[in-house]
């Protein structure tokens, strides 16, 4: 498999509306992430393509010496195949670059998976928000300290 990492084009968003809603039930929608793409200089979101098709994204705001995953997923055919842990350890890489000294995110807390894979890449948990997804499922905010 070829895959690449490259910056969000507005062609993308409609994959990442159909992908979010099959993996998540739901999406931020069209207009918030073509406005993330447009007109707010703190977002950052990138594109997994593989064998030249859409493979996933993940999306981060970088303000100072912080940044935030706001939104991250790969497509179920591509999933277990690593693809996530790359595309993690691309934003990891690009925030030290940037001199960011904290990444956080959210994750549900049911989402063992993801979980598992945030405290692999050296994530630690920080607190939990309660009924903080649509379904009332609670999040846990997790905390990576970078040099």
């Amino acid at each position: 498999m070829k895959y690449a990492i490259r910056p969000l084009e507005e062609g993308d968003i409609n994959d990442i509306v159909s992908g979010e809603t099959r993996i998540f039930g739901y999406s931020l929608g069209y207009d918030m992430i073509y406005a993330e793409l447009k007109i707010n200089p703190y977002a950052h979101y990138f594109v997994l393509e593989i064998d030249g098709g859409f493979g996933g994204y993940i999306g981060l705001w970088i303000y100072e010496e912080s940044a935030e995953i706001i939104n991250f997923f790969v497509a179920e055919e591509y999933q277990g195949l690593g693809f996530g842990k790359l595309l993690m350890e691309f934003v990891i890489e690009l925030c030290e670059s940037v001199n960011v000294k904290t990444i956080s995110l959210e994750v549900r807390k049911d989402n063992q998976k993801a979980i598992n894979l945030y405290y692999k890449l050296g994530f630690a948990y920080s607190h939990e928000r309660k009924k903080y997804y649509n379904d009332s499922t609670d999040a846990l905010v997790l905390i990576k300290h970078l040099r």
